[in-house]
Order: C-alpha cells, then sequence, then structure tokens
C-alpha cells in the first residue's frame, strides 16, 4: 500500500467527472451554492486556486492572527437571579465550575447594599466583568468605589450602556453593535458593512488610537457554520484594512460574541443544543474573544440545568477539540480562506455604499438600511417556508404531538424580544392547531408499500403544523373512499397514489370533505377535477405556512 501512487488530478477533470455523475443537469446551477450575501460556494477548494491569490492569504492571516489577543477565549456565561445576593451566589458558583467572566444583565434592576457591592468588587480584581446595563440601572457601577485605587489598573473587560459612563481604564465601554442588524434578519455583510460604519462616524471627531482602546465589538453568530468562521475572521481583516486607512497599526479590539437566537425556536428545544454547539464551534474557529450560550430554552424560561448544558458546551470545546491552543485554527483552509476573501470584499464594497449614502445615521434615519435588510429577511423566511433551508423539529421532522410552550423571553432580556426568528410563523401554526378542530385523512390508492415515500412525505408536511392525520387502509375505488371520508367525518384529506391511479377514481368522488392529492399536477388538470372536490395539492418545495394555514382554516374552533 505504501508503494502505491496517485495520478494527479486537476478541478477541470473533476468537473467531467462531476458532470457526468449528475446527469446533464448544469454544473453551476446543481453544484454551486449561493448564499443569502450572493456568494458562490464552489463544490470543491484547491490549493490552485488559494495559490492564484498569491501573497493575500499571508497577509489576511497575519490580519487576523495580529487581531486575537490570546489563542484561547473567555467563557461568558450570564446568571439570572432575582436579586443581588442570588446573582452573587450563582456567579461564583459559575466560577467554580467553568465560568471566566463576571457577566451581569442589568435589565431586572436589582438594589445593591456596600457589602453586596464590595463582594462584587473582590470577582471583578480577579475576573473580567461584562455588565450589560439600561439607563434605568446604573447603580452597580458604584462597584469600583470599593475596588481599592491599587487594584483599580486590575479591573479590565467591557460595560454595555445606553448612556455614557466613567470606568477603570482597561474596562472598555464603547461598543460597535451589530447584533440589532442581526435580529433585524440581516446578513453578515450586513453586520460587517455597518460594524464599519459605525466606526467611521465613532472617529469623525475622536483621536483615532484613543477612542479605539475603549472600543468593543459584539456579533450574533448563526448556525450556518463555514460562513459564521469567515464573517469573524473577515472582521479582523476589515478592521486593519479601516486602520490603515487612519495611517494607523490596528490596535486590538475585543470581539464578543453569543449563540443567535434567529434559528432557535421553541418547537423541540433540545435541537437548540446542536444549533448552539454549532455556531458555538464557529465562533470560536473564527477567532472569539469571549463567547455566550444562550440555553436551549432561552425563548420560554431557563433554569439552572439548561444554563448549565450551556456552560458545557464551551467547557466540552476548550477541554476536548483543544482548539483554545491555536490562535487560528482554520488557517489555511482552502474553503474558509477563499470565503474570508469574498467576505472582506463584499462588506467592504457595502460599507462604501452606505458612505455614500451618508453614512450610517444617515441610512438608518432614511430607511434605506431597514429596507435592505428586510428584502433578504423575507428572502430567508421564503427558504424556510419552502423548506430550502431545515429548521429540525420546526419545519421538517416535526412531532404534532409535542406540547407548545407560550411562555415569552424573560424581562430580563428585552432586547431579544423583537429578535427576528425563522420559527416564528411555525409556532403560530402549531399553536392554532391546538385550538382547531380538523379531522384530516391520508387516503391511500394504492398499496402503502408502492406509495410509502409519498404518504410519509404528505404526514410530515402535516405534521409541521401539528396535524395528526388518520391514515386509510388501500382503498382502491372512489365508492370505498367517499364511504371511508363520511364514516370518520373527514374534514380534509390527501390522497396518495400515482397519477394514473388518481385519475382512475377522481370522477367517481362524492365528498363534502376538502380534497388534496399529493404531488405536482398540471393547473389545467386541476381546474378539470375541482368538479368533483380536487382543491389543491402538496409537493416538494410548497410554501408551507400558507398552505397549512388554509388546512387549519378549514377546521373548527376547539372547545
Amino acid at each position: 500500500m505504501k508503494k502505491t501512487k496517485f495520478p494527479t488530478r486537476t478541478y477541470s477533470e473533476w468537473q467531467q467527472a462531476a458532470e457526468k455523475a449528475i446527469k446533464g443537469k448544469l454544473f453551476e446551477e446543481t453544484l454551486k451554492t449561493p448564499t443569502i450575501e450572493d456568494v458562490k460556494l464552489e463544490p470543491l477548494y484547491t490549493k490552485n486556486m488559494l495559490d492564484q491569490l498569491g501573497s493575500y492569504i499571508p497577509a489576511q492571516v497575519a490580519a487576523i492572527q495580529h487581531g486575537k489577543h490570546q489563542p484561547s477565549w473567555l467563557v461568558s456565561q450570564e446568571v439570572i437571579a432575582d436579586s443581588a445576593q442570588e446573582y452573587l451566589a450563582l456567579m461564583k458558583d459559575d466560577i467554580l465550575r467553568g465560568n471566566e467572566t463576571i457577566v451581569y444583565t442589568g435589565f431586572r434592576k436589582f438594589e445593591w447594599t456596600d457589602e453586596q457591592l464590595n463582594e462584587l468588587a473582590g470577582l471583578i480584581v480577579q475576573y473580567p466583568l461584562y455588565f450589560k446595563l439600561v439607563s434605568e440601572d446604573q447603580s452597580i457601577l458604584r462597584v469600583f468605589d470599593f475596588v481599592a485605587p491599587e487594584q483599580l489598573d486590575q479591573v479590565q473587560g467591557v460595560i454595555f450602556s445606553e448612556e455614557a459612563i466613567d470606568a477603570p481604564k482597561h474596562v472598555r465601554t464603547r461598543l460597535v453593535d451589530t447584533i440589532p442588524i442581526h435580529h433585524a434578519g440581516g446578513t453578515a455583510v450586513h453586520e460587517l458593512g455597518v460594524a464599519l460604519s459605525i466606526l467611521s462616524e465613532r472617529m469623525e471627531d475622536a483621536e483615532f488610537l484613543e477612542a479605539a482602546k475603549n472600543t468593543w465589538i459584539r456579533f450574533a453568530v448563526d448556525t450556518q457554520f463555514f460562513q459564521e468562521i469567515a464573517k469573524l475572521r473577515a472582521f479582523r481583516v476589515l478592521w486593519q484594512v479601516f486602520s490603515s486607512a487612519y495611517g494607523q497599526e490596528a490596535p486590538t479590539i475585543p470581539l464578543f460574541t453569543e449563540t443567535s437566537v434567529r434559528s432557535y425556536s421553541k418547537l423541540d428545544p433540545y435541537v437548540n443544543l446542536l444549533r448552539a454547539g454549532n455556531s458555538t464551534f464557529a465562533a470560536v474557529l473564527g477567532g472569539t474573544d469571549a463567547h455566550t450560550v444562550h440555553p436551549h430554552d432561552f425563548l420560554t424560561r431557563p433554569d439552572l440545568s439548561s444554563r448549565r448544558i450551556a456552560r458545557n458546551v464551551q467547557l466540552v470545546i476548550k477541554e476536548e477539540a483543544h482548539v483554545s491552543h491555536v490562535v487560528d485554527p482554520s488557517a489555511g483552509s482552502y474553503f474558509i480562506e477563499t470565503l474570508t476573501k469574498e467576505y472582506v470584499e463584499a462588506a467592504w464594497s457595502y460599507f462604501l455604499e452606505i458612505e455614500e449614502a451618508g453614512g450610517y445615521s444617515e441610512v438608518i434615519k432614511s430607511g434605506w438600511l431597514t429596507d435592505d435588510i428586510q428584502a433578504k429577511w423575507i428572502e430567508r423566511e421564503n427558504n424556510v417556508a419552502t423548506r430550502k433551508q431545515s429548521l429540525i423539529g420546526t419545519n421538517i421532522y416535526a412531532n404534532p404531538q409535542e406540547p407548545v410552550k407560550d411562555s415569552k423571553i424573560d424581562e430580563g432580556h428585552l432586547e431579544y424580544m423583537t429578535a427576528k426568528r425563522l420559527a416564528t410563523p411555525f409556532e403560530k401554526l402549531r399553536a392554532q392547531s391546538r385550538v382547531t378542530d380538523l379531522k384530516t385523512a391520508i387516503v391511500l390508492i394504492e398499496p402503502l408499500k408502492k406509495i410509502k415515500a409519498q404518504v410519509d412525505f404528505v404526514s410530515g408536511f402535516l405534521a409541521v403544523g401539528g396535524i395528526e392525520s388518520l391514515t386509510s387502509p388501500h382503498l382502491a375505488k372512489a365508492k370505498e373512499i367517499n364511504r371511508f371520508l363520511a364514516d370518520e367525518s373527514i374534514d380534509y384529506a390527501v390522497l396518495c397514489g400515482s397519477k394514473e391511479a388518481v385519475a382512475a377514481i377522481v370522477r367517481g368522488l362524492d365528498t363534502k370533505a376538502s380534497i388534496d392529492l399529493a404531488g405536482k399536477y398540471p393547473k389545467e388538470q386541476l381546474a378539470e377535477w375541482e368538479n368533483y372536490g380536487i382543491k389543491d395539492t402538496l409537493y416538494s418545495g410548497q410554501q408551507i405556512t400558507a398552505k397549512l394555514e388554509k388546512i387549519l382554516a378549514l377546521g373548527k374552533e376547539a372547545l
């Protein structure tokens, strides 16, 4: 085996073999995947592609590695408490169990005693802080008065505040926040371009290095694994290019990340664990400096168990994957390096477009940015509604018997209440199904073993809307179908079988039930069969939410 050698193959040779395998389908359309940012992903990346970029890639890698504070990252998990005393107890316990940052979310507004602030001061001298404050809750900032003057230089971290505040010199207070753009439905290019535009406005009336030393940035990381890695790496490169425009070498900016709630769902919430793991690993490989994992039940009410699991997502990656020993684990990847470069170019072009339109404040005021982001959000929604993008347990592989939690995001997380989520339409459908009395059936007009794939598709389609269907025995004649639908008091039925089998029985149908066919049929054919009770069809690629709304509307309000 050691003596076996394989011939060197070129990309064009591989393409020829691939075209042969896909049997005449267009190579570009079949094997190249467009992202939401209109960047085309190649089916295969080669060293030759990277070599064609010449000295750009080493410069790109250097910019990314220069931007990192250290190879590892800080585990920055939130603590949910009802009082200052409970917060301190939980925070200390979390630190013992692997948390590495004093994270405080101030939306609950605790009443702090001097004794409690003194206890908190002891923690922030030892561990970096991450405070998220609102204007009504600034009292925690008195904690700095309880830090000994000689220890103030040991205090480091970041503060997210809506108002200007004073903090020790190693605590950064000027946030460039891309998460609102993400929550509005923005793409990676939107987030990166807006980040540069915000930085541009910040630097107009400030001394560059002084402002940069007080700046930090937040990104939400979604489940598009390779794109999210490239997004974070692209920011490091863009920041270096941005700094060079001011004649400065890029100072490091802490990059804080968190798992995106955009793909989180209240339906089958344990799948959110997989989404969180995917996002977290992408954030780590992309070069985050600190990361927060939202618990899998974040959309309802996290408990101690789910918060522990969320923390362990990071600890497992840190301790088992050993990526914390490498500054830039994805450096040299043909795919990720190429994608990083494409995001850098697209984001810089978008930044210039914003600047030409008047800058960040102007495009927000005029609605230009909102409209641009909304167009992409509609595209995302359509991809999920047609199942081009899968949300496991939500728009595919759904469990119609699963209870639906109607509780809302905790009030301590106001910024997430208005975040756009892809699962929202499906959660509404499932809630509607709980208050709708609708008897449905899947009617087999051929033996099950012959049409099982079709039956499984229809069953899965209806399950997404929380609809459980009765499956008939094999009914080969129209009279049998009519009797079955009447005896079972069926409101809605889907006929499963070949087009020939359907054509053979359709003219004999006589039922009060609304009937759809499984599979695609010509419009002319459906118009002809409308007199026999045929209303519509169910097929792959259909707009599933709109169709399920129509089906549920056939039912009566449940008692």
